[in-house]
C-alpha cells in the first residue's frame, strides 16, 4: 500500500473538446444550474446549512434544492435537475434500493452532472458499482484520515475552470487518505501530509468521467468550521457549472 490513496495512478485527462451532452448544450446559458442536493449532515449533525445559504444568497448561476428523501433519487424526480450533489445518502446498510441506484445511473446516462463531497464516498461501502459512479471509495479497515487539524490547500490544475479564480487555502478538516480511487480520477487540489518523516500530496479535488457525465469529487465538508472558507463554497458552485457543462 502507498502512502496516498490506494491504486492512485496518474490521472488520464479527457480533451477539453471532449462534448457535453446535447440535454446541456441545448439549456439556456442564463438559467441557473438546477441542482439537487441530497444531505446536509457530513456524519450526524448539519453541515453545510450556512455553506448553501450563502451560496444561495451571492450566487445566482446556482440552484439547489435539498433533500433528505431518498425517494428523491429515483429518476422520475431526477430529470428534474441538472446535477446531483451527494453530501450523505441516508442508505440502510450502505446499499441504496435498485430503484435509487438505477435512478442515478440513468441520470448521468441521460446528461446529468454529479458532485460528490466528503463522507459520500463512505456512506454506500456496500453499493460495489459506486466507486466507478463517485470517483472514490472509502474501505473499512483501509481507509483512513488523521486527527481533524488546520491545513493548506493547494491548487494542482490552475487552468481548471472549477478552479478559476480560487487561490490556496486554509481550512480545518479531516484529510483523507487510502480511499480507493478510480484509476483515472484528474487531480486538481491537493493538500500536503506529512507521513513518517516524507511529505505527500493528498488528493483533495478530483474529477472523471461516468459515461459522458462529468463527475466531481470534493473530499473536504466534516463540519461547520470545514465549510466557512469562501474557497470552499467557491469550488461547489464551480464544481456544479462544471458538471452542468457551463464551464
Amino acid at each position: 500500500m502507498t502512502r496516498s490513496f490506494l491504486c492512485l495512478l496518474p490521472a488520464v485527462v479527457l480533451a477539453a473538446s471532449l462534448a457535453c451532452p446535447v440535454r446541456a448544450a441545448a439549456e439556456d446559458a442564463k438559467a441557473p444550474v438546477k441542482c439537487l442536493w441530497a444531505g446536509m449532515a457530513a456524519h450526524k449533525d448539519p453541515t453545510v446549512e450556512d455553506a448553501l445559504r450563502d451560496i444561495k444568497e451571492h450566487y445566482p448561476t446556482v440552484e439547489i434544492t435539498v433533500t433528505e428523501d431518498i425517494n428523491d433519487l429515483k429518476i422520475e424526480n431526477l430529470k428534474k435537475y441538472d446535477v446531483l450533489a451527494l453530501l450523505q445518502i441516508k442508505a440502510e446498510g450502505g446499499n441504496p434500493p435498485d430503484e435509487v441506484k438505477q435512478g442515478i445511473v440513468e441520470f448521468l446516462k441521460g446528461g446529468g452532472g454529479l458532485f460528490v463531497s466528503h463522507f459520500a464516498v463512505a456512506n454506500v461501502q456496500e453499493w460495489r458499482d459506486s466507486i466507478d459512479i463517485y470517483g472514490a471509495m472509502w474501505v473499512s479497515g483501509k481507509s483512513t484520515h488523521d486527527a481533524y487539524h488546520q491545513f493548506r490547500v493547494d491548487v494542482a490544475d490552475e487552468g481548471h475552470p472549477i478552479v478559476e479564480g480560487v487561490k490556496p487555502f486554509v481550512t480545518n478538516d479531516e484529510l483523507y487518505f487510502n480511499l480507493l480511487m478510480r484509476p483515472d480520477m484528474h487531480v486538481i487540489m491537493t493538500a500536503d501530509q506529512e507521513r513518517f518523516g516524507h511529505t505527500v500530496q493528498e488528493p483533495i479535488l478530483m474529477t472523471h468521467y461516468f459515461h459522458n457525465a462529468r463527475c466531481v469529487y470534493f473530499a473536504l465538508g466534516h463540519d461547520i468550521a470545514s465549510t466557512q472558507a469562501p474557497e470552499y463554497r467557491k469550488i461547489i458552485v464551480q464544481s456544479i457549472e462544471w458538471a452542468a457543462c457551463r464551464r
